[in-house]
């Protein structure tokens, strides 16, 4: 089979019409360094080795961390596709935390009186050489007693660790309840990996939608048009995608997702049996939401209102942006009596969220 020809980051960004700024250009030196190991060792057919337990004490990874907006999900998704290895995974850390938990539990039910960390650490170690995690934050008690263990296993096994975080390792889980247990994770990911920090520079985001408005009313056919311009803008370089997400066993399917965005109709997302709980889980996969088609709002409506304003709550509180197509400006999309109380304050939280 032939072997793809290898481009650098910034040949390939500029391809796809990006432009990287001086901190992304500097970010870009490790990342090829790194492609370049993998994708040499493929074609010398000794990967097996690269993998083995004999490397690994070798720094193999990347721990990318820095501000918000600079591109760094970006530039691991051009790295990723990229990498010429089939056992590769490239996902949201959340959602890697969450399917680590399944594993355990299914785990326990079949092997009994073992140590069921270290089992799906082996597990996972065999099926993914190289994980790609998005977003790396540790706020719960219970991955932060398993990712030690977890990791400890998943690198001695050589598995390679790519992973964006918008904190330093040391700030992972910090001050956190019996943050000790983390503290061997934390180590391990300072000897296995390259950590590098992008240098400071302009949010993406406000850079590439500066003079937009994020609020587009009436929902007509120009305000269509201009919605499809301002996603196509955030998706640059990235590959758009279908992705479905879990909660409590139930589906929330979300039709177009790209650069940590999420664009899905009010419909789908308020006109479903939809809790509070699930629009939080939204809110922690994503960095902004793009909502089309938001009808006026009324009495007629209220089980929808009263799930747009848990789904506005979710989102604000998680930091998220906002973008929308409506019938209506938000300050005047509701038009009923009995959420009237709560949607003066939806207002306010649209208002700042609507603010890139």
């Amino acid at each position: 089979m032939a072997i793809k020809e290898e481009k650098s980051l910034c040949l390939i960004a500029s391809d796809k019409s990006i432009n990287f700024d001086e901190g992304q250009i500097y970010v870009s030196k490790y990342l090829d360094t790194l492609l370049s190991k993998i994708n040499n060792f493929k074609k010398g057919n000794i990967l097996h080795k690269f993998f083995s337990k004999k490397y690994s004490n070798e720094t193999i990874g990347i721990y990318l961390y820095g501000g918000v907006g600079r591109g760094k999900s970006m530039m691991m998704d051009l790295f990723y596709h990229q990498v010429q290895i089939k056992e590769k995974r490239r996902l949201h850390f959340h959602d890697f935390m969450k399917e680590v938990h399944q594993r355990i539990l299914e785990k326990r039910k079949i092997e009994k009186n073992k140590d069921t960390v270290l089992l799906v650490g082996h597990d996972l170690a065999k099926n993914a050489k190289l994980l790609c995690f998005d977003e790396m934050e540790v706020k719960d008690i219970a991955d932060a007693m398993i990712l030690s263990r977890l990791f400890e296993v998943m690198f001695e096994q050589g598995t390679i660790l790519v992973t964006t975080s918008n904190q330093p390792p040391d700030g992972l889980y910090k001050d956190g309840l019996h943050r000790d247990r983390i503290l061997p994770f934390i180590k391990n990911l300072k000897l296995k990996t390259d950590v590098v920090k992008i240098p400071e520079g302009e949010d993406w985001r406000k850079r590439s939608l500066s003079g937009q408005k994020y609020w587009l009313n009436p929902d007509n056919k120009k305000n269509k048009e201009k919605i499809n311009e301002i996603f196509k803008t955030l998706s640059k370089g990235f590959e758009i995608v279908c992705e479905n997400l879990e909660v409590s066993g139930r589906q929330i399917n979300i039709p177009e997702v790209a650069a940590g965005v999420a664009r899905i109709s009010f419909d789908d997302l308020c006109n479903k049996p939809l809790a509070a709980s699930d629009y939080i889980e939204i809110a922690l996969r994503y960095k902004g939401i793009i909502i089309d088609n938001i009808p006026n709002l009324n009495d007629n409506l209220r089980n929808e209102t009263r799930r747009f304003i848990w789904l506005i709550d979710a989102l604000y509180d998680k930091e998220c942006f906002l973008i929308a197509t409506a019938n209506a400006d938000f300050s005047d999309i509701y038009t009923g009596e009995h959420w009237k109380f709560e949607f003066q304050r939806t207002i306010s939280r649209i208002t700042e969220m609507s603010q890139l």
